[in-house]
């Protein structure tokens, strides 16, 4: 039995300066605080494997993963709205239909916001009742557990790499016929597998394409297009 424990693991910039009081703890409702992922962004939907993430916490604040660069701020509560102010986000650039959802994530999160829970979906609508965002629960953790036959071993490996500045972990797992890795980038996790290659290793998950050769490795974003060289990345001893 091959059994796997798959975990989901900033510098900052103001993108607005806004001041909002800090809502106190008991103030919060027990069914906002959690984390969120985003199903549809003011009807448009949101582009498949690009998670775009809510954290609300008790103490007033808020963070996440907006698709391209991570942000954190503040939020208030008042006549049953939730009132995000502006977010100090990374700023990274990615490909423009990327940046597209992100900047119209962020916009959602501007306005004063009624919310409500409906079929463990959280839903957030703007003053003239149109959805600005429909999130789903978000897990934090999970373990899965995948019954390989023949498989009497596994062999893991945990490899850092350094991809042009960004870390990168990977945890490669092979049972029997079964080739994985395990990669985190940045906030995201995925989980790739072996494919046909020419040479080297190749895996692919999500949008990420993942092909090793001796120490180095290539990291390929899908989104990117077909023509996309992907990103070099060596060991880190």
């Amino acid at each position: 039995m091959l059994k796997l424990a798959l975990f989901l693991s900033c510098s900052c910039v103001l993108i607005d300066a806004t001041s909002v009081s800090t809502v106190a703890a008991e103030s919060v409702p027990s069914e906002l605080v959690g984390t969120w992922l985003a199903e549809d962004i003011g009807g448009g939907g949101v582009i498949d494997f690009l998670q775009t993430t809510l954290e609300i916490n008790d103490d007033g604040t808020y963070s996440g993963f907006a698709g391209c660069n991570s942000y954190t701020g503040t939020f208030d509560l008042k006549g049953g709205e939730i009132i995000f102010a502006p977010a100090g986000a990374t700023r990274k650039m990615c490909v423009p239909a990327v940046m597209d959802q992100e900047t119209k994530f962020f916009a959602a999160l501007t306005a004063g916001l009624s919310f409500k829970i409906k079929d463990t979906k959280l839903v957030l609508k703007t003053a003239d009742a149109k959805t600005a965002l429909r999130l789903a629960p978000h897990t934090v953790s999970s373990d899965v557990l995948i019954n390989i036959p023949g498989a009497r071993t596994v062999e893991r490996q945990a490899v850092r790499y350094d991809c042009a500045g960004q870390a990168v972990a990977a945890d490669y797992i092979n049972a029997g016929p079964v080739s994985l890795v395990t990669l985190t980038i940045g906030s995201e996790f995925v989980v790739a597998s072996n494919v046909l290659s020419g040479s080297g290793a190749k895996y692919a998950g999500g949008q990420y394409v993942w092909w090793t050769k001796g120490e180095n490795a290539t990291l390929i974003d899908t989104i990117k297009g077909d023509n996309d060289p992907g990103i070099a990345c060596s060991k880190v001893e």
